[in-house]
């Protein structure tokens, strides 16, 4: 059939079943529809996984510098607190460029028993004496690297703050 004889219904018949079968490009745009959900997935998995890496990391030093305190160790020519520090700067500084040792918050409140911890009025700002309770908190001001997951998750800064806590009895050290 001469395709100037078509009428114009025929004509856009042919077109459509042309097009209607051709299949070529289809997965390029099911990619494009696709592809800003799962990046968005992937970024947000991965800056999860490297605030859980800093929380680790966070909890291993609180760890580590609590049980040096604990102990009553003082290297030479250091102050028990500078002895304390020096570990847990040590333990921080494997993350050295994801984190900034000098941001990190770091209180020790020594008590006399257990429940005196959260009572008004008691415990002293100090690594504690042999035989006292001491709960030691470090904190670090996490800034989320992507805006969007940090304007959902973070305050106006896209800062979320990561803590560690852990309450030890000092040992009965001179």
């Amino acid at each position: 059939m001469n395709i100037l004889r078509q009428s114009k219904w025929e004509r856009f018949k042919a077109l459509f079943l042309r097009v209607k079968t051709d299949e070529r490009g289809v997965t390029a745009i099911e990619f494009a529809l696709i592809a800003p959900a799962l990046i968005f997935i992937i970024v947000g998995i991965t800056e999860m996984s490297l605030m859980l890496l800093t929380t680790h990391l966070l909890e291993n030093a609180t760890y580590n510098a609590s049980r040096t305190a604990k102990t009553g160790f003082i290297a030479a020519g250091k102050t028990q607190l500078e002895t304390v520090m020096h570990v847990l700067n040590t333990r921080v500084a494997s993350l050295a460029p994801l984190l900034d040792p000098s941001k990190l918050t770091v209180t020790s409140t020594a008590y006399g028993s257990l429940s005196d911890i959260g009572q008004p009025e008691q415990g002293t700002e100090s690594l504690g004496t042999a035989g006292e309770v001491v709960v030691y908190t470090i904190s670090y001001p996490w800034q989320m690297f992507t805006p969007l997951i940090g304007n959902l998750m973070g305050d106006e800064n896209r800062i979320i703050v990561l803590s560690s806590r852990i309450v030890v009895r000092n040992e009965p050290f001179n």
